[in-house]
């Protein structure tokens, strides 16, 4: 059976135009992706309707949303930070006078060096022009030397922040639901049916759908050619009996002060691809936190979740190449925070004003179409 059709294809049609259900765009998924998509098109005056199941171990809401401006390891600016930050900045902080709740908060993340080796290429890379407004030059010993280890110091990214996730998702749900722009259900595809004029799922009309599923789209018939390349990642809440800290630190594991307690993660794990917690995965993080803390961890939560990466770390933003009523928006990956708001204006451009999408997100680079 082809998949544009279902057997059900004009009764759907039918009842939905009695019901008149009908709307511009359908997102399937209420992670980051969908949200921060859901809301770049009410701005532009579009009737939108998201449609999630609400599962507690999505990605989105595990993720500490830690927005980081470098690249640790080669010391390079994360991809596009130039362009990106400003603009998720300025959509949460959008999102806060909307909402009346703070949810992006600008925390400087130190890197304690590991050796002597590794502050020194800090110091050389600190001193090169591109990285000026993103590393401070500066080597300290900020924190409390008696629970903290790290003898060759630290020194601090400038810009950095982040992001309560799981939070503001909340939040953004009762927007939606308010502006009647939420339905909790599960999509199944089996139920789409194409036309002409668009798509009818259920009930419900649409020009297009847009998928924003995150690793589920792995699941998505029309979208399961897509090449990720998932990672689980878990992370702890913890609380320390001494140490206390207001900034972020990192030191092979990453450190945030988070609602009076701490984030600390995270692990990568290409193998195990669910969202179940593991002992695995707490002992590894306790083994990389040990290693510079010197304190007692109480461990108040754990949590897991699969990151919608990908093979080339660069997002999936597209039409389909054979169903034009359909659309994805993902692959966002360990960024999404700071990735989210630019390229969902990219994908509003493409949808509302055929604005061709940059090569290196576009779908079609996977395709024969280009």
């Amino acid at each position: 059976m082809d998949r544009a059709e279902n057997g059900k294809g004009s009764e759907a049609r039918k009842d939905a135009d009695n019901n008149q259900n009908r709307y511009d765009f359908i997102i399937v998924g209420q992670g980051l992706a969908g949200s921060v998509l859901a809301y770049t098109l009410m701005q532009q005056n579009q009737k939108i309707l998201v449609v999630d199941e609400e599962a507690e171990s999505s990605s989105s809401k595990v993720a500490a949303g830690l927005c980081n401006p470098v690249v640790f390891k080669r010391l390079t600016k994360s991809w596009m930070i130039d362009e990106v930050l400003p603009i998720a900045k300025s959509f949460y902080r959008n999102q806060e006078e909307l909402l009346d709740n703070q949810f992006y908060f600008d925390v400087p993340l130190y890197k304690l060096f590991v050796d002597e080796k590794e502050q020194q290429f800090w110091k050389q890379k600190s001193n090169e022009p591109h990285l000026f407004d993103w590393i401070d030059n500066k080597v300290e010993h900020p924190f409390d030397q008696e629970h903290l280890t790290y003898p060759f110091g630290a020194a601090k990214t400038l810009q950095s922040g982040f992001l309560k996730t799981a939070s503001w998702l909340d939040n953004f749900r009762g927007y939606l639901k308010k502006n009647e722009a939420y339905l909790s259900a599960k999509f199944y595809h089996n139920s789409i049916d194409l036309s002409d004029n668009g798509v009818v799922w259920n009930n419900y009309t649409a020009k297009k759908i847009i998928f924003c599923e995150g690793y589920q789209t792995t699941k998505n018939p029309y979208f399961d050619w897509l090449p990720f390349k998932l990672t689980k990642g878990e992370v702890l809440t913890v609380k320390f009996k001494n140490l206390e800290l207001k900034n972020a630190i990192n030191k092979g594991a990453f450190v945030l002060p988070y609602d009076g307690n701490y984030k600390l993660g995270a692990t990568y794990n290409w193998d195990e691809l669910d969202q179940i917690p593991t002992e695995e995965g707490k002992e590894q993080l306790l083994k990389r936190a040990t290693r510079f803390i010197n304190d007692e961890i109480e461990i108040l939560e754990h949590k897991a979740g699969v990151r919608p990466t990908v093979s080339d770390r660069r997002p999936f933003l597209g039409v389909h190449p054979e169903y034009k009523q359909l659309a994805v928006f993902n692959g966002l990956g360990t960024k999404g925070v700071m990735l989210a708001p630019y390229f969902a204006n990219k994908m509003v451009s493409l949808i509302l004003e055929n604005e061709e999408l940059p090569r290196e997100v576009n779908i079609n680079r996977f395709t024969k179409a280009e």
